[in-house]
C-alpha cells in the first residue's frame, strides 16, 4: 500500500510538473509572439491579436485561439479560428514541423471588391521534414479556400544541411536583431553563404495542383473583366501569345486546357538524379531554345481541364 502511495506521488509530482511548464512555456511563448506582433503593428500598421495560447513541451507546439487582425483604422478585416504549430525548435533545424490554420475568413477592406472571398473559410497545412545525416528535406502545403479552389506546393530536395545550417543562423541573428542593432557585415556575410548553399542544393521534385471549387471561374471572369476584356477575349489573346510561346508543347496544352475549363491545373518536375542548382543551371543555358528538350530533361508533366 506504501509503495503505491510513493508510485501516486510521484506520479502526481510528475503531472504537477508537467502542467507548470507547459504553463511556463506558454507565457514565455506569449512574450515571443506579443513582441512579433508588435513589430509587424510598427511595420505595417496592422493590429493582431488573439485570445488564447497553449504550448506543449513534449511536441514542441504551440496554439494560437481567436485571432482578430484589424486594419490601421481599427477595422476587422480577418478573423482566425486557430493557429497551430508543432515540432519548431528554436536552437536547430527541426526534422518534423507543421502549421495549419484554420477557418481564416476576410471581411471589411479586405473583401472589398471581391466579393468570391466574402464568408469562404480558409485553411492552410504546411508541413517539412528535415534529416540532417542525409540533407533530404521535403516542403509540402496545402490551401482550401472554401469554394473557390484548392491550392497544393510540394518540393522534395537533398544535399540541404549547407542551406538549412545558414537558414537557422539568419533565424537567430533576426531574433536578435529585434532586441539589439543586427551587425551589416553579419547579415551581408550570411546572405552570401546563403547564395553558395543554393548552389550545391540538389532538388529532386516539384508539384503544384490547382483545382476548382466552384466559384474561380466567376473569379477569373471579374479579374479579367476588370480590364475591359470578356473571357472570350483573354481566351483569344492567350491562345495566340501562348502559339508564340517559347514554353514546351506539353504545357501550352495544358494552360489552354485550363483556362477553357477553368476545372483543373497541374505541373510537376522531376530533376535527374543527384544534380545540384549549379549543374541544372549550366544545362538550362545549354538548352536554351530547346524548349521540348528541357521539357525531357525535367521529366516534365502538365495537365489542364
Amino acid at each position: 500500500m506504501k509503495k503505491l502511495l510513493i508510485v501516486g506521488a510521484v506520479g502526481a509530482i510528475a503531472i504537477g510538473g508537467y502542467s507548470y511548464a507547459n504553463y511556463y512555456v506558454s507565457k514565455e511563448a506569449r512574450k515571443g509572439i506579443d513582441q512579433q506582433l508588435m513589430q509587424i503593428q510598427t511595420q505595417t500598421g496592422l493590429d493582431i491579436r488573439y485570445d488564447e495560447i497553449s504550448a506543449n513541451v513534449l511536441d514542441n507546439a504551440l496554439a494560437l485561439a481567436d485571432i482578430s487582425v484589424n486594419d490601421h483604422l481599427g477595422e476587422q478585416i480577418a478573423q482566425i479560428e486557430r493557429v497551430e504549430m508543432t515540432g519548431y525548435e528554436p536552437n536547430k533545424v527541426s526534422e518534423y514541423a507543421r502549421v495549419e490554420i484554420k477557418d481564416l475568413t476576410f471581411s471589411g477592406a479586405a473583401v472589398q471588391g471581391m466579393d468570391e472571398l466574402k464568408g469562404e473559410n480558409i485553411n492552410v497545412l504546411s508541413e517539412f521534414t528535415y534529416d540532417e545525416k542525409s540533407g533530404d528535406a521535403d516542403i509540402f502545403t496545402k490551401l482550401n479556400a472554401g469554394k473557390l479552389a484548392d491550392v497544393e506546393f510540394s518540393f522534395a530536395m537533398t544535399n540541404s544541411q549547407a542551406l538549412m545550417a545558414v537558414s537557422q543562423q539568419l533565424n537567430e541573428m533576426q531574433q536578435q536583431s529585434q532586441q539589439e542593432q543586427g551587425n551589416l557585415q553579419q547579415q551581408l556575410a550570411l546572405q552570401s553563404q546563403m547564395m553558395s548553399a543554393v548552389t550545391e542544393l540538389v532538388p529532386k521534385k516539384v508539384s503544384f495542383k490547382l483545382a476548382n471549387n466552384g466559384k474561380l471561374k466567376a473569379l477569373l471572369e471579374r479579374l479579367i473583366g476588370e480590364q475591359g476584356m470578356t473571357y472570350e477575349q483573354f481566351q483569344q489573346n492567350a491562345q495566340q501569345q501562348l502559339s508564340m510561346s517559347p514554353a514546351p508543347v506539353v504545357l501550352r496544352e495544358a494552360a489552354l486546357n485550363f483556362i477553357e475549363g477553368t476545372e483543373q491545373f497541374e505541373v510537376s518536375m522531376q530533376v535527374p538524379e543527384n544534380t545540384s542548382v549549379a549543374e541544372i543551371n549550366q544545362q538550362m543555358m545549354t538548352l536554351m531554345g530547346k524548349p521540348e528538350e528541357l521539357a525531357n530533361y525535367f521529366s516534365l508533366h502538365a495537365v489542364g481541364k
